[in-house]
């Protein structure tokens, strides 16, 4: 199953493609998308290169990682607009949604849903068996994949009665 993991935002938006070769997972390919300027062509932008990723990778899914309100509603609000073109662009090419909290991505990857930025990133580089370092939004587009790939390999196990306990 190939994944498109995506870690919105407005300026920096994070995006990771997963492939599962049963329990080895592979980064096809992943990077990080960079807007600059007023917010409705940053928006067109990263609705644009979303489209042209779904295109290129045609991923099963598409994992996304939902807002949160921290301190800050703006930022909040800035996050759900990013969101919003991601979403628009996979509805319009046919590729289901999953949503998943920070926490549950860190738990997911790390084994802490508190786990740092740095935690992450390594993690992630180790499951991944990647070299070199990745940018912090594109380990947590990644993270965002892997977190589906595993929840979704274990719903389908239980499914099969092999939740086992």
């Amino acid at each position: 199953m190939r994944v498109l993991g995506v870690d919105p935002g407005t300026v920096n938006m994070g995006w990771g493609v997963i492939e599962a070769h049963g329990q080895r997972l592979q980064r096809v390919a992943s990077g990080v998308i960079r807007a600059r300027g007023p917010l409705a062509p940053r928006l067109a932008h990263m609705h644009a290169q979303t489209q042209e990723i779904l295109a290129a990778f045609a991923p099963a899914w598409l994992s996304l990682e939902k807002t949160f309100v921290g301190e800050n509603v703006q930022s909040a609000f800035r996050l759900g607009e990013a969101r919003g073109a991601v979403l628009v662009a996979a509805a319009a090419a046919g590729v289901p949604v999953q949503e998943y909290s920070p926490a549950e991505i860190k738990v997911a990857v790390a084994g802490a849903g508190r786990a740092s930025k740095q935690q992450m990133q390594m993690m992630v580089t180790r499951l991944l068996a990647l070299d070199g370092v990745l940018a912090p939004d594109e380990a947590d587009a990644l993270g965002a994949a892997i977190c589906h790939l595993h929840t979704h390999r274990f719903a389908a196990q239980v499914a099969r009665g092999g939740g086992g306990a």
